[in-house]
């Protein structure tokens, strides 16, 4: 590992920190730098990456998975192939698709689909006040897909070699990047944020979020990238985080169980604003999550047999 001009790199790998510290809609972005040279997640932002583009040719980009964080600003590469995992890459052909694994369809029905594809395609439609829902980015960086790559593929650029690991819990397709000779790994979204895992999505599912996340732990590597926040961390850092980020999931189950000592329905226990805020919710996505994350939580603890069913209702066992 180096520290040069800023940026820390990890031999042909050089890791571009997001704009406005690597919150979200920005993310940690990697450029590999070598007889193919590759950028990894382009969701450092605009600057940055128009920046990064002048300096030479981009040949691949690949995106981990179909997050708007994650694929922003595909669309500056545009003589780049695009690569983005087999389970995802129907996404970027089908803009129905794409709403279907954002939780669109399930929280607000085919018709507001239509005109969310519609807002996307329309530069001067107006923007969302806390999510990146209305971004024409959505309409440019979610249209083309090169090819596909699969869990378990071993990429060769040269002299790097990244192996890309499944990781599904955070989408269907995450993928998480590693570089067994460099001894780091990419693991974008396993952010050991102080939010906490986001399975927000319709594909998202909280089990296999766990299970992604000791999957990572019993990766031999040396050093951890973050795609928020965190950045470049050692092993001990990041499993001492990994440990505090994968609680805030009971601390979650804590919170409902709290309100559910007497019957609530589920959309009153999603307008509690347990996750998120109450005062986020006049975003139509902020709602859209905390509604998904909320029921997802619940059918979890019903099947644990923590919460019971009474129908229209729901209450603490």
């Amino acid at each position: 590992m180096k520290k040069e001009t800023g940026h820390t790199r990890f031999g042909s790998v050089l890791v571009i920190p997001g704009e406005d510290e690597c919150r979200f809609p920005f993310c940690t972005s990697l450029l590999i730098d070598d007889d193919v040279r590759v950028l990894v997640d382009p969701g450092a932002g605009l600057s940055t990456l128009v920046s990064l583009q002048k300096k030479a040719p981009v040949d691949l980009v690949i995106n981990t998975h179909y997050h708007f964080d994650h694929i922003a600003y595909n669309y500056l590469f545009d003589r780049a192939r695009i690569l983005l995992n087999e389970q995802e890459a129907r996404c970027f052909r089908e803009k129905k698709y794409l709403a279907s694994l954002l939780g669109m369809e399930e929280v607000y029905g085919p018709e507001w689909v239509e005109g969310w594809i519609a807002r996307i395609a329309d530069t001067e439609t107006r923007q969302s006040p806390f999510s990146p829902q209305n971004r024409h980015e959505w309409w440019l960086s979610a249209s083309r897909v090169d090819e596909e790559y699969r869990w378990g593929d071993v990429l060769d650029f040269g002299k790097t070699k990244m192996q890309v690991i499944g990781a599904p819990g955070h989408s269907k397709g995450f993928s998480c990047l590693n570089f067994p000779d460099l001894g780091v790994m990419y693991v974008a979204d396993i952010d050991l944020s102080s939010f906490g895992p986001w399975y927000a999505g319709s594909d998202g599912d909280i089990d296999l979020f766990l299970s992604s996340c000791e999957a990572v732990r019993a990766v031999d590597c040396d050093h951890f990238i973050t795609g928020h926040e965190r950045g470049v961390l050692n092993r001990k850092d990041f499993l001492d985080g990994l440990d505090r980020f994968i609680a805030v999931i009971d601390e979650r189950d804590r919170k409902i169980l709290s309100v559910l000592q007497k019957p609530l329905s589920l959309t009153e226990i999603a307008e509690r604003g347990l996750i998120y805020g109450r005062k986020y919710h006049v975003d139509a996505w902020i709602y859209m999550w905390e509604f998904i994350m909320i029921r997802k939580h619940v059918q979890r603890m019903v099947g644990q047999g923590r919460i019971l069913d009474l129908g229209d209702q729901l209450i603490a066992a």
